[in-house]
């Protein structure tokens, strides 16, 4: 049949050549009844023989024309002629957005704007089973007016499923094929599309593919293996937001991409349009962005008031460390105090430091627990007998208790009194508690190496300091989940793993401090500060 222009097909004059490819050539033509001017696409030359082929076309030209919607080339019919299937098409002019890209990135307004509507065009085909499989920047077409036309949609899905290295039919769409479809999945969902779009999305704004190759085998590999280069760092003054947007469509498992095309379209736009994208210049673009629009980002009050934070910040940081320094004195004095709270077994010692015993009436001191930072760790052998209540009448004495630090059974006295150095237990209160008393009397465990406890002071205040930043990065990741969670999106799985590891060496380093194994907790401080500090850059803090 001859398709030369000027010939004429049926009621169909030829008038230009739109394109050609291994699926086929498109024409300009024109309907010689009508006068209106349509796009023929003739599918493969000859389908005689490929029966099996012809009748999936037959199938895909069917869920064609049902999709209806303003950001899809429309089609208005198909036939054969002798051995051919002839699809007559909207004919849509503008320029691709391939032939865009040659004077350079796409600004981030108008790219950000034009992405929007393919994806309410994908919505609307994916809420109808259609999955496009061939998107990329040269089946997007933009209007005069901005209308963004998304081409072949339904049919290209046959391309996909021929040999990836046939001449023509895929080599120009390998740069945009997601992992799944590359490893040749015949289940692809919208999930598929959702990865080539965040390639294309890519390339647009700056100006180079994320995968690159100097074969098909290695671009196949790229998709399958290699992360992509984050866009902030090809493209400096991209939104920060619009480069975690693409990389997230860009993962390599689909659970872990957006979910659907209107999660994508609301993360794109919160992330570009306010104080950015354009107002829509003509109802029909307002119509092309029908989609419910993006809520307000809920993270500008939170970095508002950024300086705020950090200033409350620096102030818990210098409250703990004042904290810390008012006990190393405590500390160091116990230590030295530790031979003199040794005394004989018939003599209990009675407690100089009011400062560091609790007062309280014997009733209420069994009672009580004591605090272990009141507790000096090396004073086993004290007897600790205090007394505040009023004197009681010898005629109705109460029982005492006097107890000994380190768990030791309370012994029971006579009459209330204050015990000196010179005061002496009845014999009738000694015999019962008697090897109680003996044990308590043992020798002291040895002193600690002081350079070890300066050690483990030094670890504890770089834990307290850490654990203040620390905070600071959860409450952000908490905020950031929420907003992300309202636009569908989830958080990058590096960065939840990374939270994951923070929290996990905090606690080892505390379990350590709690041993006093300076080494073990020094060392996992050290992990945890690098978990920190990698999730204070994502964060911008």
């Amino acid at each position: 049949m001859n398709y030369e222009i000027g010939s004429r097909i049926g009621d169909y004059e030829i008038l230009q050549v739109l394109g050609a490819g291994g699926m086929g050539r498109v024409y300009k033509v024109r309907n010689t009844i009508s006068d209106r001017v349509e796009a023929m696409k003739v599918l493969l030359p000859n389908l005689e023989g490929n029966t099996d082929l012809a009748d999936r076309f037959t199938r895909e030209i069917k869920v064609q024309a049902s999709l209806d919607h303003p950001n899809i080339a429309a089609l208005h019919t198909a036939l054969r002629i002798e051995n051919q299937l002839v699809m007559l098409m909207e004919f849509v002019e503008g320029t691709p957005l391939d032939t865009m890209m040659e004077t350079g990135p796409v600004p981030v307004d108008k790219a950000a704007d034009y992405f929007a509507q393919v994806l309410s065009a994908l919505s609307y085909a994916h809420g109808r089973g259609v999955v496009h499989r061939d998107l990329k920047p040269g089946n997007m077409m933009v209007t005069p007016t901005g209308l963004v036309k998304l081409m072949d949609f339904g049919i290209a899905k046959m391309s996909a499923d021929r040999k990836l290295t046939q001449t023509g039919s895929t080599v120009g769409s390998l740069y945009y094929m997601s992992p799944e479809q590359i490893k040749g999945a015949l289940d692809l969902d919208p999930r598929s599309d959702l990865y080539s779009l965040g390639v294309s999305l890519y390339e647009i704004v700056t100006g180079a593919r994320p995968f690159q190759g100097d074969s098909e085998y290695s671009i196949m590999a790229a998709h399958l293996e290699h992360k992509p280069l984050p866009p902030i760092q090809i493209t400096p003054n991209l939104p920060p937001g619009l480069s975690e947007v693409i990389l997230q469509a860009l993962e390599k498992e689909p659970e872990n991409r957006f979910q659907t095309a209107d999660a994508f379209r609301t993360a794109l736009l919160h992330v570009c349009r306010p104080g950015q994208a354009p107002a829509p210049s003509s109802p029909r673009k307002a119509a092309a962005r029908s989609a419910p629009a993006a809520p307000p980002p809920a993270a500008r009050p939170a970095a508002a008031h950024r300086g705020l934070w950090i200033a409350i910040g620096a102030v818990v940081a210098i409250a703990v460390i004042a904290a810390v320094a008012t006990q190393i004195p405590r500390f160091r004095r116990t230590a030295a105090e530790n031979p003199a709270a040794q005394t004989s077994a018939t003599e209990p010692a009675v407690s100089s430091q009011p400062a560091e015993s609790s007062r309280m009436p014997d009733s209420a001191q069994s009672e009580t627990p004591v605090a272990p930072d009141a507790v000096p760790s090396q004073t086993t052998g004290a007897i600790d007998a205090t007394h505040s209540a009023p004197p009681v009448p010898p005629a109705a004495p109460p029982p005492a208790s006097v107890q000994a630090h380190g768990g030791l059974p309370a012994a029971k006295a006579g009459p209330k009194a204050a015990l000196t150095p010179d005061a002496q237990i009845p014999p009738s209160s000694q015999a019962e508690p008697a090897p109680a008393v003996r044990e308590a009397a043992a020798p002291p465990p040895p002193a600690e190496n002081p350079q070890i406890a300066e050690r483990l002071t030094e670890v504890r205040e770089q834990l307290n300091l850490l654990n203040v930043r620390a905070g600071t990065v959860k409450s952000s990741l908490d905020n950031l989940r929420r907003r992300q969670a309202a636009s569908g999106l989830g958080l990058r799985s590096d960065m939840a793993g990374a939270a994951q590891r923070m929290e996990y060496y905090l606690s080892q380093a505390e379990s350590a401090l709690d041993r006093r194994d300076a080494e073990s907790a020094g060392k996992n401080l050290g992990l945890a500060e690098r978990e920190v500090s990698k999730l204070e850059s994502f964060l911008g803090k």
